[in-house]
């Protein structure tokens, strides 16, 4: 496990307060078809515009990106929908889109 350290400036007290961030690992999955993807805690390159990336399965060691800065219910919707495109390469982003924030939504009430 990797750790970040990093500083918030109190401005109401001027003091700084320590806060350490608990990196998430690396996990290995395989889609229906059996193509082996990495999930990675990762902000996608900023030309993608997205929050998330999933690669095709045809490539070599496909990748799954989720920015690790995300609040909680965008990441989970992001996650969800990111393997959703690995399960579901041929689905449009609409499609993808709309379920993975269904699902996020059903389980952010269920689960607190």
């Amino acid at each position: 496990m990797i750790y970040t350290i990093y500083f918030i400036k109190k401005f109401f007290f001027n003091q700084k307060k320590c806060k350490i961030i608990k990196a998430m690992e690396k996990i290995k999955f395989k889609n229906s078809d059996g193509i082996e993807y990495e999930l990675i805690w990762k902000r996608p390159h900023y030309k993608y515009n997205a929050d998330g990336l999933c690669y095709s399965p045809e490539l070599d060691n496909p990748k799954i990106l989720v920015d690790p800065k995300l609040k909680k219910r965008r990441k989970l919707s992001t996650l969800i929908e990111e393997v959703t495109h690995a399960f579901f390469w041929e689905k449009n982003e609409k499609e993808v889109g709309k379920f993975s924030s269904v699902l996020a939504g059903l389980i952010s009430k269920q689960i607190k």
